[in-house]
């Protein structure tokens, strides 16, 4: 559990300008949140809208936009809400087009409500739905959790066009499937997102008897690339499924360095134990993060389990490398992704592990690797959604099939020394 939410939304509060939050009921709630914690951080901070959000006196408020009134409030408060505003209504509303880069270019972060929902938890877009200025960084689509179980014509904003979106009747109930095909597609909470940044916020996630089933939807999303939080605003608690299994692979014959080259010393460490250690020492950057070894040498499974890593043995090391991962694999299937590694480059080093799982978490593609030049190599990453081509993997062969059958859904993090990336094969 996390009560960080730009944490638990992976959002890095040094590159990101400008978000827009959509979906279903939570959304200002959402936004007030990310604000609070934004300035907190020291940043300024403007609150607006491209629809309508509720009028509240007691915040710091610059009626349609007033230049003088956002920088003297920024400076006394650390943000302030800029819009238009209809007090009959108790609503504010929307700025002129052309006003929004000119407000944005006055604080560190904007921050924009871009869709309506009025504060019922799921809802799916209409023609005109979202308005998300061009220069929006990140899209955060909002579901609440209320609306599992319940029926469509009572639970959701704008029934019928939810009920056509998922082929439903009006009084069916709303399932864990519909949640996830709402949040992942671009007819549904995605759409107007392109190639922005995208998460999910799976709000009021702390209700009685429905912990299992939003662990099940966050999962899925997850499996989709979506990053993915479940929790309660209401409470300032969050969750997110960032569990990540570093595996090594040590099970190798050796044939071509005539003896077992994981126990040949480098520096006076033995081969596997300095790579051992470099993921031990990247796995407390993580949390939820597991080592697992896989091996057919006593020595190395003893020294490994010691260490408190688990410990799988490979009968079969002569099937290749393709049977070591799928040991691990399968031990690690709940893992939202793997990191695999190979023993036999001692001249990794930590900062590149870490560095390389940072590049996964935060660019939100399906797989990561290495790069030297235009060649990949290990560590390689995948997330769950690849768990079942690399099952179908035979031979002595890895997971680079895969990286070269979907490129679009790889990060690769380049190595400046070569030495990182050389593989013991001779004495």
């Amino acid at each position: 559990m996390q009560k960080n939410l730009l944490e638990a939304l992976a959002i890095d509060a040094e590159t990101t300008s400008v978000i827009a939050v959509v979906g279903g009921g939570g959304k200002t709630s959402l936004i007030f949140r990310l604000m609070e914690e934004f300035v907190a951080g020291g940043k300024k901070v403007i609150v607006t809208t491209t629809t309508h959000m509720a009028y509240e006196p007691d915040r710091p408020f610059a009626e349609d936009g007033d230049t003088d009134k956002i920088c003297d409030q920024l400076k006394n408060f650390g943000y302030t809400v800029a819009a238009g505003l209809n007090r009959s209504k108790g609503k504010i509303g929307c700025l002129p087009e052309e006003k929004l880069p000119k407000i944005k270019r006055l604080c560190d972060v904007l921050l924009i409500e871009a869709d309506g929902a009025k504060r019922l938890p799921l809802k799916v877009p209409g023609e005109w739905e979202p308005v998300i200025p061009e220069f929006v960084d990140l899209v955060i689509g909002v579901v609440g959790m209320d609306a599992l179980g319940e029926p469509i014509r009572k639970i959701c904003h704008r029934p019928e066009k939810v009920a056509a979106f998922l082929r439903k009747g009006m009084e069916e109930t709303v399932a864990e499937d519909d949640i996830v095909k709402i949040a992942a597609s671009e007819e549904g909470l995605r759409k107007c997102v392109g190639k922005r940044k995208y998460r999910i916020l799976l709000n009021k996630a702390d209700i009685s008897g429905k912990a299992e089933a939003v662990q099940r939807i966050a999962g899925e999303l997850e499996c989709q690339g979506i990053h993915t939080v479940w929790g309660s605003l209401k409470k300032k608690e969050y969750h997110h499924t960032c569990d990540l299994s570093l595996i090594m692979l040590a099970a190798g014959n050796s044939r071509r360095f005539g003896s077992n080259k994981l126990l040949y010393e480098i520096d006076g460490v033995p081969m596997y134990l300095r790579t051992l250690k470099k993921l031990q020492t990247a796995a407390r950057e993580f949390k939820n993060c597991e080592i697992i070894v896989v091996t057919q040498y006593e020595e190395i499974a003893s020294k490994a389990q010691e260490s408190g890593a688990r410990v799988l043995i490979n009968p079969h090391p002569e099937r290749g490398i393709s049977s070591s991962m799928q040991i691990g694999l399968a031990a690690a299937k709940e893992s939202s992704a793997c990191l695999f590694t190979v023993s036999d480059q001692p001249w990794l080093t930590t900062e590149t592990i870490v560095e390389l799982v940072h590049k996964f978490l935060s660019e939100h593609k399906g797989m990561a690797c290495t790069l030297l030049g235009t060649k990949t190599g290990n560590p390689c990453i995948f997330s769950r959604k690849y768990y079942q081509e690399l099952m179908e993997i035979t031979g002595d062969k890895g997971g680079k099939q895969i990286i070269n059958r979907h490129p679009d859904d790889v990060v690769y993090l380049e190595i400046k020394d070569a030495r990182e990336l050389v593989d013991i094969d001779t004495l």
